[in-house]
């Protein structure tokens, strides 16, 4: 146990470093709204608004969050969370997890949003200890379905169609 020195709080590492986190992410979605290319005719809020509110809001909350740990206040984990503190971490389903993304990755391009959602789906899946294999593809399958229609017909945007013919 850290001791404490004259009254201070020992720094809290873990809280620290998940603010210096809240901060980088504020930082690069700073950087990512001033790369916002912002036509003349805009007068008052453009595109670059929203994109930069929620910049400060993170470096703020990012900054409240560093000195909070700085000071030693840590974090309190809220009671109706279902976590076992001193359970050993699973380093399996870590690692079918990322490998599930960057399976995901892999066959975004080529296979399409549908073939690389659904692997990453069956791999979060399986993670989970999931024994019933076809019904994680099928779930997964018709979520990303569901989603790509939704996105590309509705919202307009653009995904990539890949091997299914949508």
């Amino acid at each position: 146990m850290e001791q404490q020195i004259q009254g201070r709080r020992p720094v809290a590492w873990g809280d620290l470093l998940v603010a210096l986190g809240v901060v980088g992410l504020g930082a690069y979605f700073l950087q990512g709204a001033y790369r916002i290319r912002v036509l003349p005719s805009y007068s008052n809020i453009g595109p670059r608004f929203f994109p930069f509110l929620v910049a400060f809001a993170l470096l703020a909350c990012g900054a409240v969050l560093c000195v909070q740990a700085l000071r030693g206040v840590r974090g309190i984990p809220e009671e109706a969370e279902d976590v076992d503190a001193d359970a050993p971490t699973d380093w399996r389903a870590l690692l079918v997890m990322g490998g599930a993304l960057v399976v995901n990755l892999l066959l975004m391009r080529r296979g399409g949003f549908i073939v690389a959602s659904t692997a990453l789906y069956l791999g979060v899946a399986l993670a989970f200890h999931e024994r019933n294999w076809l019904r994680a593809v099928l779930i997964g399958a018709a979520l990303s379905t569901a989603i790509y229609l939704a996105f590309t017909e509705l919202l307009g945007l653009t995904l990539p169609a890949g091997i299914v013919p949508l």
